[in-house]
């Protein structure tokens, strides 16, 4: 027949608690605190990751917005510059213009006083050229 000798089950249930005793305290309990440490070292990366992902979205945000307000700003600046550009070509042009209109005006009446000398030097000298005229007529 089957017996229960106490004496050995005593003794292995004492060394099974033991074991166990010793194992919770040397294995368990320090794969439990890694695996602890772990999950809370995972869940403050996941925030972590979370904050820096929405902070950089609202930076690329603001950079849109900074980049935008820019492109504004080039353009109104861009704009000025061309008025500016046209208001002084065309104030080179009316100078240039009322200066070439001076000479014109300037030249016109040196070719008119020109004229008149001219004029008056031939009516000078037209005694001479119809002296010459019947002279050479005369010869004929």
């Amino acid at each position: 027949m089957l017996s229960i000798d106490l004496q050995l089950l005593l003794t292995t249930v004492i060394i099974f608690l033991c074991l166990i005793f010793v194992l919770n305290r040397i294995l368990y309990k320090p794969i439990l605190a890694f695996i602890d440490n772990r999950n809370s070292s995972i869940t403050s990366d996941e925030q972590t990751l979370q904050k820096q992902s929405d902070d950089t979205k609202s930076y690329k945000e603001e950079a849109e917005n900074i980049l935008a307000q820019a492109r504004v700003k080039i353009g109104e600046i861009k704009n000025k510059a061309v008025e500016e550009a046209n208001l002084i070509a065309q104030k080179k042009i009316a100078q240039t213009k009322a200066t070439l209109e001076e000479d014109y005006k300037s030249f016109l009446v040196d070719l008119e006083q020109e004229n008149q000398k001219l004029k008056s030097d031939l009516l000078l000298k037209m005694p001479e050229f119809k002296a010459t005229l019947n002279s050479k007529l005369s010869n004929l």
